[in-house]
């Protein structure tokens, strides 16, 4: 498995919108910028065929129609969003706001499979979606993908809360939230990662949708299981 870092950084940070992609065909999260950071990596947006969406928040889907618009091809194609039930309206909903006069050829050359079970396969990943707590926001979820004996974690934007602990101590990786210093009820912090990484020492950390002081904080620390990402970094699990 091939991990690549599309960006690492939260909204106010001068790193790219967290977002990931595994193999290079299967995207977690679409945000800002996404589609123009992927090209300049050299990865061929049309390579991908699987998004994992964890929560509707504009830094973390509003590339969908960017990317919608660069796959059109005069042949059918098929895309799998992962999501819940209640956002799937949105998704066509800001297609049409960004390209209001090419909803008739999206809806002609893409056909978009919505998939918002909480278990799933993707090629040779056996996928879960798992519920975490982003404040006001619900639901926003997390996502364990597992292959052979290694599970990678991935808990999109959340507070410390027991499916976080349920992921570090389940999962080889965990690509944590890191938006603040001190963690609170939207976000978790540096406290938190360090915490959780001392009580699994067996276990990876890697902190993202970092605040540039988050990231300095962090690095100051020197924690031996704890991995700081940049942006377009990867890792081969």
């Amino acid at each position: 498995m091939k991990l690549r870092f599309i960006g690492t950084g939260s909204m106010s940070s001068i790193n790219n919108s967290a977002s990931y992609l595994i193999d290079d065909i299967i995207a977690i999260d679409m945000p800002n910028g996404f589609c123009k950071n992927v090209m300049k990596m050299g990865i061929k947006l049309d390579s991908i065929k699987d998004v994992l969406i964890t929560h509707f928040h504009g830094d973390h889907y509003f590339d969908l129609p960017f990317y919608f618009f660069r796959i059109m091809k005069e042949e059918k194609v098929t895309i799998n969003i992962y999501l819940n039930k209640s956002n799937r309206r949105k998704v066509l909903k800001l297609f049409r706001m960004a390209f209001p006069n090419s909803v008739r050829k999206l809806k002609k050359y893409i056909k978009i499979n919505y998939i918002t079970k909480k278990e799933f396969q993707i090629g040779n990943y056996k996928t879960e979606k798992v519920l975490v707590s982003h404040g006001r926001l619900k639901p926003a979820f997390g996502y364990i993908i597992k292959n052979n004996d290694i599970k990678i974690g991935f808990t999109g934007d959340t507070s410390y809360c027991d499916n976080v602990e349920k992921m570090a101590s389940m999962c080889d990786y965990l690509i944590c939230d890191c938006r603040l210093k001190i963690g609170n009820n939207e976000h978790m912090g540096v406290d938190n990662i360090l915490d959780m990484a001392k009580r699994h020492s067996n276990h990876k950390f890697i902190p993202s949708h970092m605040s540039d002081s988050a990231r300095k904080k962090m690095i100051e620390e020197k924690i031996d299981n704890i991995i700081i990402p940049n942006d377009g970094d990867v890792i081969e699990l």
